[in-house]
């Protein structure tokens, strides 16, 4: 048996150390996502040890001693120069045993009146509120271009599908208008979940709060730029994992729109219908058919919305059969919940550098423009000659089988 060689953790008294292989299969990477949420960590515990200076357990120059070196940690970490090593098991643990390094009795204070749980509800809660800002301005970016081409293409004739075969007329501009519209209902959406999730949930600790000590909890919600403090101890513990779960349901709507718009693009860039295209710079080609120019970036985002959705359901699977309070299995869904929101994000950009640059092709969208599209408008004629819908649809539906 290999000699296990790991360092004490924060919680152990004991000379005798975490087995590796219990270590390995229990951090996982979730010391690497947390190298992710460092800022979030830093400014949560800036706020913390503001209000602890408040109450008493520190004094200024304390506070001041603290503030310094938690800047310089998230200093060091923008310039690659502090690493969460798997043996700290989190990012939580790092930032303590870096202080209590540096600053001795100092650094031992700034655990008082918290727990690992509320740090990562308020960590995580900072990265999905900075997230969601982020999507929304992005997104609305993406709309104004979209808005722009549907002015570019207004009154083009565009024909139009039911079950995958040409159904009726329509108009480029009022297909492409319809992403513009589901994106506008989705701002909503976001808008509405950024006001849920600007609550405080620290000084919750593990669900229990402190009933025996009064936190000032009201002061780290001001600092941190909370709205209001999640009052419920219990409830920041269930928000853990529902807020997360929430969070990837709304970005979800968004994958699901990328998805559909990368099926149509996938379509109408084929050569059988060629009423798009876009330049060689955002196309890729085969390396045995020479004159085969490939849409690689909309099948890649139309299998990054199943992706998405595998990392959703991830987080769903983990809460489901879960209790109200804190388990372990909640620190798996950090990983899925970064690289979906990512995977969002890098979507909407690629977006935003695509669809200026997509070209219609007037000459082909005309041709496609065929007789069988306005068939359904004779049957309308014959209506407006006061002919019942039926009996008028009878009619033309014998007219063009006897073509």
């Amino acid at each position: 048996m290999k000699e296990n060689n790991v360092s004490k953790k924060v919680w152990q008294v004991w000379e005798w150390l975490l087995h590796n292989l219990v270590e390995k299969y229990t951090v996982w990477d979730d010391y690497i996502y947390d190298q992710v949420l460092i800022p979030f960590d830093i400014k949560a515990s800036i706020a913390h040890a503001t209000m602890l200076n408040k109450i008493g357990i520190l004094t200024l120059d304390e506070l001041e001693l603290l503030e310094n070196w938690l800047n310089e940690i998230l200093e060091k970490r923008n310039n690659w120069d502090f690493i969460i090593a798997k043996e700290q098991e989190d990012w939580h643990t790092a930032i303590e045993q870096y202080l209590i390094d540096n600053l001795g009795e100092v650094g031992k204070k700034i655990h008082t009146w918290r727990s690992r749980n509320d740090q990562s509800l308020v960590m995580m809660r900072l990265f999905m509120k900075d997230k969601l800002l982020e999507v929304i301005e992005i997104l609305k970016k993406l709309i104004y271009l979209i808005e722009s081409k549907v002015l570019d293409w207004k009154n083009i004739p565009m024909p139009w599908y039911t079950h995958m075969q040409k159904a009726m007329p329509t108009t480029v501009s009022t297909w492409l208008d319809s992403y513009n519209c589901a994106l506008k209902d989705q701002l909503v959406f976001l808008n509405s979940i950024i006001t849920l999730f600007d609550q405080n949930p620290l000084g919750s600790a593990s669900g229990f709060g402190f009933s025996n000590f009064f936190l000032d909890r009201e002061l780290t919600t001001e600092i941190i730029w909370f709205s209001r403090t999640q009052e419920n101890p219990v409830y920041c513990a269930f928000s853990r994992w529902f807020f997360e779960n929430i969070f990837l349901q709304i970005l979800g709507n968004l994958m699901i729109i990328f998805g559909r718009f990368a099926n149509d693009m996938m379509t109408f860039t084929m050569q059988e219908t060629s009423f798009f295209s876009l330049s060689n710079e955002f196309t890729t080609w085969s390396s045995i058919m020479p004159q085969k120019k490939n849409y690689d970036l909309f099948e890649i985002m139309r299998w990054n919305t199943k992706l998405f959705h595998g990392y959703q359901s991830q987080v769903q699977e983990i809460i489901m059969s879960l209790w109200t309070w804190y388990h372990r299995d909640l620190q798996l869904t950090k990983g899925s919940t970064i690289l979906a929101s990512n995977l969002c994000v890098d979507t909407i950009l690629l977006l935003i550098e695509t669809i200026p640059n997509i070209v219609f092709n007037k000459e082909r969208l005309q041709n496609a423009m065929t007789d069988d599209l306005y068939v359904t408008d004779e049957v309308y004629e014959l209506v407006n000659q006061w002919i019942c819908f039926r009996d008028a649809y009878k009619q033309i539906k014998q007219k063009w089988q006897n073509r």
